[in-house]
């Protein structure tokens, strides 16, 4: 009789023990990577454990005994959400991660103004009038950007731009736990020296009431520093690709970069990059036609204007208003000055240097309520 009464005591305590930990419930109960998500139950401990969702942790959880706030890790797909507490008891809910049409948390759309500050300044022509004038193009002059950034997954020297915009609030968090820690430690010793006959009574009874009661609310955190946040685990490094406008330029697009860039907030971002830009300039052929002739004619117009050795070398704006037509004492003729084409397509490159402004597309087109 006693071994049978022992044997169904243990098992009441087992099975006691092993649903201690349970979740019951997951708001919301499906989500992008990178939204945030709260996981409710019992058993959870106040001293943080880990989460993972489909085998991926989630980072930086904010943890009670209750509840648990994280945001869904990068990687992860539909699966168990398994919370394994701080005595590595585990509980585990089915949860969806559902399929965007891209991480909007590796990708942004990106606006900014730059310049080519190294390299080769060329001098682009266009056709006009029977001469070669100048274009505005190939000039190292403010352009417009627009691209697309990919944000890289490394956080290295990231953390002093979380800390200035998060960590006040972090430390406030710790802060107000910590207290709330103290006070229930306190009031638990006082109402021991006061009881102390009815210690084991007092005990059950606290246990009964911090099961009913909801835990105190934390510090509330903003957006931008909650799980899923802008600063929440923040990554600087970036790389981007973007073609290049000009104001009032002769062609639609100047050029191409490609390069990195550092964001020093979530609305701004230091950029340095490889530039190429398409500049129609003299061909060879011409180059040497044009500066014959102005040197065999010295002293006729429009020749007297131009010097044969920057056009030989085609230093910038050399050739601006060159005639195609050859020109004697009284006049122009009908005569071409070079039979081949007179511009051939060159592709120069530069090292970019500019600002980026990421565009919230979503926020953009969302129709106001």
């Amino acid at each position: 009789m006693v071994p049978s009464l022992l044997a169904l005591i243990i098992c009441l305590f087992l099975s006691v023990g092993l649903s201690a930990q349970e979740i019951t419930r997951i708001t919301p109960d499906s989500a992008n990577v990178n939204d945030a998500v709260k996981i409710e139950g019992t058993g959870f401990g106040t001293t943080a454990g880990t989460v993972t969702i489909g085998g991926r942790d989630a980072k930086s959880p904010i943890w009670s005994d209750t509840s648990i706030i994280i945001s869904v890790p990068m990687g992860a797909e539909s699966g168990d959400v398994v919370v394994t507490t701080a005595d590595k008891k585990t509980a585990r809910r089915a949860f969806v991660v559902k399929s965007p049409n891209y991480d909007q948390s590796a990708f942004e759309v990106l606006t900014g103004v730059g310049a080519v500050l190294a390299g080769v300044e060329a001098t682009s022509y266009k056709e006009q009038n029977e001469a070669l004038s100048a274009a505005n193009v190939g000039r190292k002059t403010p352009e417009i950007l627009l691209g697309g950034g990919f944000i890289l997954p490394w956080h290295s020297v990231g953390g002093w731009i979380e800390r200035s915009y998060c960590g006040k609030q972090y430390d406030k968090v710790k802060e107000d736990k910590a207290k709330e820690d103290k006070a229930e430690k306190d009031k638990a010793k006082k109402a021991k020296e006061d009881n102390p006959k009815e210690e084991n009574s007092n005990d059950d009874k606290a246990k009964e009431d911090t099961a009913k009661e909801e835990p105190p609310a934390a510090t509330p955190l903003s957006a931008d520093c909650k799980p899923g946040g802008a600063y929440r685990d923040y990554r600087p490094w970036e790389v981007f690709l973007s073609i290049r406008f000009a104001p009032a330029s002769d062609q639609t697009i100047n050029g191409f970069v490609l390069g990195g860039g550092y964001k020093i907030t979530k609305y701004l971002a230091l950029m340095v990059g490889y530039s190429v830009t398409p500049t129609d300039e003299p061909s060879p052929g011409f180059r040497n036609a044009a500066a014959q002739i102005v040197a065999a004619n010295p002293t006729v117009s429009p020749y007297n204007r131009y010097n044969p050795s920057d056009l030989l070398q085609d230093k910038p704006g050399a050739f601006d208003g060159f005639p195609l037509f050859i020109y004697n004492a009284s006049g122009q003729t009908t005569q071409k000055l070079f039979l081949g084409s007179p511009r051939v397509t060159h592709h120069r490159s530069g090292i970019y240097f500019g600002v980026g402004i990421p565009l919230n597309l979503t926020a953009l087109f969302k129709p106001s309520k």
